[in-house]
């Protein structure tokens, strides 16, 4: 079994640099065969250099023309060998154990499409503290398997063919955020669970450069991802989406009676891009063939449904790793 790890880069060269030691050391201690795949966006050579010079040919350097999260993702699957991908964000800092912890999570759940752990923020205010799953997160228990309805970007591993299977990341509408968002919702709705393990610990750096913590007004950003993702997966056709709802008020209520501003400036600072984008969607809308028709972040809102899907999804999971 091979592993290829994959982590997309913009500039931040030190805390890159950083990130990818730890990953070879934890990589080394796991005593399993992995290869290390750099997807890199940066607009000058830095990076490139910063790699050479610290890792030669231990780590695979990708050097992409166009910037994007989704895009670098993407780009390091299509060179990675592989059956087990995991991409890993250039702002977090992995344990000795976390990828042995992360292969043994995903063998040991056969119901897992995907696999995150717990991400803690590392330095600023929220030292110490819980960054994923969020407070708003749901998760469900069945015996000793913990879902997600939602793995975002930080730290996430799957099977390679799952992930081709589902789609890769979306890199036309989410391309520089939500793409984790994007594709849990599509890894649910092919019918591959996400599972949750608290044994895999990252760190989530908090003040690294380029990181959402320096975004002026990233509340607006969420505002904008949240109406596209509602669009995308039919939450505005009338129905009642309580998780949706709470998901909403959860990052917006510490605005208090300036919420709902905050919300149409988000709206209104991203209109162009909603414009330009909405044909795609309406075309991705029209593509998708959903084995199980759930919405972002309403699989457990549905019983039968997520009961339907998990117990038909070690099979599934099965069939597909090993054709």
């Amino acid at each position: 079994m091979k592993i290829s790890i994959i982590i997309p880069t913009y500039r931040r060269v030190e805390q890159s640099l950083k990130t990818v030691e730890l990953l070879l050391k934890s990589g080394e201690a796991s005593g399993l065969d992995i290869e290390y795949i750099v997807s890199d966006s940066t607009e000058n050579d830095s990076l490139k250099n910063g790699f050479a010079s610290h890792f030669g040919d231990k780590v695979i350097f990708k050097k992409l023309f166009r910037r994007g999260i989704a895009l670098g993702k993407n780009h390091g699957a299509e060179l990675a060998t592989g059956s087990i991908i995991i991409f890993c964000d250039s702002d977090i800092e992995v344990e000795e154990d976390t990828i042995s912890s992360t292969i043994e999570a995903l063998k040991g759940n056969p119901t897992a499409g995907g696999l995150g752990g717990q991400v803690i923020w590392k330095g600023g205010e929220k030292d110490g503290q819980i960054d994923a799953p969020h407070v708003h997160d749901r998760i469900k228990q069945i015996g000793s398997t913990i879902y997600l309805e939602a793995i975002y970007s930080r730290y996430f591993a799957t099977y390679k063919k799952i992930f081709l299977k589902v789609g890769e990341y979306d890199d036309e509408v989410f391309n520089m955020r939500g793409e984790g968002s994007d594709i849990s919702t599509r890894y649910w709705r092919a019918g591959f669970p996400l599972v949750y393990s608290s044994n895999i610990k990252i760190h989530h750096i908090y003040e690294a450069p380029e990181s959402v913590t320096r975004v002026e007004n990233p509340s607006w950003a969420v505002a904008k991802d949240l109406l596209l993702l509602g669009y995308k997966y039919d939450l505005f056709d009338g129905g009642k989406y309580k998780n949706f709802e709470d998901t909403i008020i959860g990052n917006f209520k510490s605005y208090v009676d300036e919420g709902y501003v905050n919300i149409l400036a988000g709206i209104g600072s991203h209109f162009d891009f909603i414009n330009t984008v909405k044909p795609i969607l309406d075309r991705q809308k029209k593509e998708m063939k959903p084995l199980y028709d759930f919405k972002f972040l309403e699989v457990f809102s549905d019983e039968k449904l997520f009961r339907d899907c998990i117990e038909s999804s070690a099979q599934r999971i099965k069939n597909i790793i090993e054709e």
